[in-house]
Parts: structure tokens; sequence; C-alpha cells
């Protein structure tokens, strides 16, 4: 699905969502399956901690009705000492009857530290060639993402100009907010027209492209498809 209004080489600035869209979702959600698996039939003691990780992505994925019932103090305060994830694990460990720093264990273990091997080997390599080519065109990618960016950008080998996570302190937002994208014309100067969002869900992606007034496109989920996409749009 797109909404581009002109030719992939006539935007300035490219911005690509990151879980799913740099790495095939299905391939790396299958290997930390299998891995969840062998881990908790040894570790069986610790199995709540697999609803731990389930209990947060729902969260993750519900959270603009969540935070409507959290109090207003810990979600809007700017300096710093109470960021989204911190809040995020608060929320769970309530939930959970939990430590927060067990949430937090759990889940910086199992889903940004554990699957970094993963990601590398899910890798979509025809769209990190996209990518590589796009930057020495001249013009500029950046990274948009509601997870952390960094280790898995390094994972995968690839550089890009900027990263814009919903847990920057700067940010703070979960897309479908435009603030992600917002901030990057702010940062570099660009208008609505120049920026082009490339993702993997229209209900994500997609909508923070047109709350901010971009052009956008959403990659399909099989290599195949996204193999004849590209063979188009270049």
């Amino acid at each position: 699905m797109d909404d581009m209004r002109k030719d992939i080489s006539e935007y300035k600035a490219l911005v690509f969502d990151l879980d799913g869209t740099l790495y095939y979702q299905h391939r790396l959600r299958l290997k930390m399956a299998w891995m969840l698996f062998w881990y908790y039939l040894c570790h069986f003691w610790r199995i709540k901690d697999i609803f731990i990780i389930k209990n947060f992505r729902q969260a993750r994925e519900n959270w603009d009705e969540i935070k409507k019932g959290i109090d207003p103090g810990k979600t809007d305060r700017e300096d710093g000492a109470a960021g989204l994830e911190d809040i995020q694990y608060e929320y769970i460990a309530d939930r959970m009857k939990e430590s927060k720093a067990r949430v937090r264990e759990v889940i910086e273990g199992w889903m940004y530290d554990k699957p970094l091997k993963a990601v590398y080997e899910t890798r979509d390599k025809d769209l990190l060639k996209l990518i590589d080519d796009i930057r020495k065109s001249g013009r500029k990618v950046y990274i948009f993402s509601d997870y952390p960016i960094e280790d898995k950008l390094r994972a995968i080998g690839l550089k890009v100009d900027g990263m814009y996570a919903a847990t920057d302190d700067r940010l703070r937002e979960l897309k479908p907010s435009p603030k992600g994208l917002e901030l990057i014309m702010e940062d570099h100067g660009y208008s609505d027209e120049d920026i082009l969002m490339i993702g993997d869900r229209m209900s994500r992606d997609g909508e923070a492209a047109k709350n901010a007034g971009c052009d956008y496109l959403i990659l399909p989920g099989s290599p195949k498809a996204r193999r004849e996409l590209y063979s188009k749009i270049l």
C-alpha cells in the first residue's frame, strides 16, 4: 500500500521504520518463539516471564488508550525522570504483581538483547542495499521507530543519518503519533513534501505519515512480494 505523489528518487529524505521493515518480522518471531520454548522448558519456574512479555506487547499496541488512565504527572514530565519505558514497566509491574526491576530485566533481555542475532539473520538484504544506494546518491535516511534503534542497526551493519525512537526523551510518543516525523522536519529543515515514510504497518507507519502530511510506502511481509515491489519503484 502506498501514497507516493512522486518518484522515490524525488524525495529528499526517506524515513524507515525498523521492526518488521528492515527485517522480516514473521521469520524473527519464529526464531524467538523457538528460543523462548527451549529456554523456559529448562527454566520452567520462570514461566511468568512469558506473560510479562505478552502483557508488555499488548500494552504497547494499546498505549494510547491505556495512558488515559495513568496519572498525567507521570506521562507529561519533561525532565526525563519518568521516560516512556519506565512508565510502561511500572504499568506492567503493577498489573503482573511483579517488581519493576524484574519487568525491565525480562523485557530488555527478550525484546532488546536476545533478538539481535535473529535480527541479523532475518534482515532484508535487498532493502539494506537500497538504503546504502540512497545514501550514496546524496539523499538522507532516517529511522523512526517505536523501539530503541542503535543496537539493532549495529547488529545489521546499517548506517543512517539520524535515529528517532519513541523511547527518546524528546519524542516519548508511539506511532501513529507524527511527532517523530515532525522532529525530523524540524531538525533538518524539511517540508512534509520532502519526506517518504517507509514501514510495514498501515495502522502505525502509514497513519503516522498521514498525520504528519507526508507520503508513505507500506512494504509487504513476504520476501518475494518485496522484491517485486522494489523492482517496480526503482
